[in-house]
């Protein structure tokens, strides 16, 4: 199928440009803007916070309009954004390209789960962005082997090099990305109803509120690994060599290998999603401890990289879960609003996290990420419990068969 194929297509070429300029971004932001854990994390802050802004009016333009057109727009911001950092080498240019790459990522991010949604069908969405991440995996590993050689070279051309492709990829997306012609009612919603109409699915849906909540507690500790997983690595081990971008970039290959290994055997096995993502959290809690706490270096790189694995599985699993559950009139603004939760984690835990960094140790503000694991996975649990309940027989309500998964 067409759609499927851009799909995987772009899932590639969106993760090889990630891969090719956040592999070694953190070292472009130590050594060339000279930022410390602080500033590092307010970077994050700044991108979460406009990302917050920008997702609502995205996902409802993304439902009244076209899904397609925010893609392919979305798409050509991000490489605006990645231009503008590289050609700006201070703190205040790398907080303005996070605004540009804010709206960018909103665009993008629920539009493109929505518009394939919409093309293949609910009746495998778990396969199909399982397949996707497994396609982005790819992309990945060719975008952080390039990493290191090319930031070798000079530290700022692996964003001006991304920015470039993603704006001909954009280019491509025009020509060859389909979008089926939707059956639209005779009074179309406007916005505000909408807005409306999602949020009344996610309160009425079982467990959608807590997930959501999960959603963003994960993204708290997401800022702390996001932005000073690298930075803990550089000051607190020595990794063997004299050239750190080499290491960055071998080390993004290897969990690209094995975040290939745990997406495959998920899109090969049938298992019920919210104990999948139970497992999922339960092992980035172990693996977050063992990575702040490792004093050997080895010890440190198996832990980052065993984290890095598990985490490839989150976002497909939990996107599958939502989508299938979701009437497709309001499907890209309630993935929209789970970005903003998962935005909203990252603001509110980011700051705090890089102030620990900075004035106390990155150790305790990777403990403190990993803090916020263990609500996480009590709230699953209860959950999976809330669903029972709701299919149990004799229960009032009728949710769909899949509710249950």
């Amino acid at each position: 199928m067409a759609a499927y194929r851009v799909y995987l297509g772009i899932s590639f070429a969106l993760a090889a440009t990630t891969g090719l300029v956040y592999t070694t971004v953190v070292v472009y932001r130590v050594d060339a803007a000279g930022l410390n854990p602080l500033q590092l994390v307010l970077v994050g802050t700044v991108l979460e916070a406009a990302y917050f802004g920008f997702q609502l009016p995205t996902g409802v333009l993304a439902d009244l309009g076209s899904s397609r057109a925010c893609v392919v727009f979305g798409v050509a911001v991000l490489g605006a954004g990645l231009l503008v950092e590289g050609a700006w080498p201070t703190f205040a240019g790398i907080l303005a390209a996070q605004v540009v790459g804010a709206l960018g990522y909103a665009l993008v991010s629920g539009a493109l789960e929505a518009w394939i949604a919409g093309e293949v069908g609910t009746g495998d969405l778990t396969r199909v962005y399982l397949r996707g991440s497994q396609a982005g995996l790819a992309g990945t590993l060719l975008g952080t082997a390039a990493s290191g050689p090319v930031a070798g070279g000079r530290l700022n051309l692996p964003l001006l090099t991304g920015g470039a492709l993603l704006l001909a990829t954009a280019a491509v997306l025009v020509v060859v990305m389909p979008e089926r012609a939707r059956t639209r009612p005779d009074s179309e919603p406007g916005a505000v109803e909408t807005v409306r109409a999602a949020w009344r699915l996610i309160r009425v849906r079982p467990a959608f509120v807590l997930v959501f909540v999960v959603v963003a507690l994960v993204g708290g500790w997401s800022e702390a690994i996001d932005r000073l997983w690298g930075a803990h690595l550089l000051a607190n081990h020595r990794l063997p060599g004299p050239d750190a971008t080499l290491w960055f970039s071998l080390l993004g290959v290897v969990a690209t290998l094995l975040g290939l290994v745990v997406t495959q055997v998920l899109a090969t096995r049938t298992a019920e999603t919210l104990r999948t993502l139970l497992a999922i959290v339960a092992a980035l809690l172990g693996t977050t401890i063992v990575f702040g706490l490792a004093t050997n270096v080895w010890v440190a790189i198996g832990a980052a990289l065993a984290l890095a694995a598990a985490r490839t599985a989150f976002a497909p699993v939990l996107s599958a879960w939502l989508v299938e559950r979701t009437d497709p009139g309001v499907r890209a603004t309630v993935l929209s609003t789970r970005d903003m939760f998962d935005a909203t984690g990252q603001v509110l835990g980011g700051p705090a996290l890089g102030a620990i960094g900075t004035w106390w140790s990155l150790r305790a503000a990777l403990l403190a990420g990993a803090s916020a694991l263990a609500p996480a996975a009590v709230l699953l649990i209860t959950a999976r419990r809330r669903l029972r309940a709701a299919t149990a027989p004799g229960t009032t309500t009728a949710p769909r068969p899949e509710s249950t998964r």
